[in-house]
């Protein structure tokens, strides 16, 4: 395995795991807002 085929899989996996992280804090985010705005009303 060449070596720019490791850096390109491994800038890939690293984009993957943000993304998902950020799409998770989204959706926390959302779920709490959604109760707190539930609990309010």
């Amino acid at each position: 395995m060449s070596p720019v085929l490791s850096e390109i899989l491994l800038s890939g996996l690293m984009i993957g795991s943000s993304i998902r992280r950020r799409t998770h804090l989204v959706q926390s985010f959302s779920v709490r807002f959604l109760y707190w705005f539930y609990v309010f009303s």
